[in-house]
């Protein structure tokens, strides 16, 4: 494990080059949604990574903030056109705290599932809860496993397998 977590610099370096998560036709879709809940207020993103959601959110218009506990993908987030404008926290999406209120926050791609125990996920909701304003969202975008694959006794479904991953 680095400081940056498992999202160190080689894993930023070619985070976005994967379409299955950053092409327009997978982005635009979730960003509407992300819109649509913002309501016209503002929104916090927990792991804002690269910036893959909150970039073309803040370009629809969006006050856009992020929590990020990489460094390095900040570091890319902020090589972006429009990157240099959104404030990162720096700090674990479970316990940091960041001025304001805000209408949605939002947690996608599976990252709540980089908080390992029940009790960090916990401590996660609570602090969505503790930015969020009266009537305000908090998204959590999780892949379902498709457990019905698995057979008796297994207890694992590998996403990908490969002679690197």
């Amino acid at each position: 494990m680095h400081e940056d977590g498992v999202f160190d610099g080689m894993v930023a370096a070619s985070y976005d080059d994967d379409d299955a998560i950053s092409a327009p036709e997978v982005v635009d879709p979730i960003v509407d949604l992300l819109v649509d809940l913002a309501e016209g207020g503002r929104a916090l993103e927990f792991a804002i990574g690269t910036g893959r959601l909150a970039l073309p959110l803040a370009q629809r218009g969006v006050e856009v903030e992020g929590v990020e506990l990489s460094r390095a993908m900040v570091s890319r987030l902020r090589a972006k056109e429009g990157g240099d404008t959104l404030p990162v926290a720096i700090g674990d999406m479970a316990t940091i705290h960041v001025d304001g209120r805000f209408s949605l926050v939002y947690l996608a791609f599976n990252t709540i599932n980089n908080l390992i125990t029940q009790d960090a996920q916990i401590a996660c909701f609570q602090n969505a809860a503790a930015h969020l304003g009266p009537g305000g969202f908090f998204l959590v975008e999780v892949g379902v496993p498709p457990l019905q694959r698995l057979s008796v006794g297994e207890t694992i479904l590998a996403f990908a397998c490969s002679d690197t991953r």
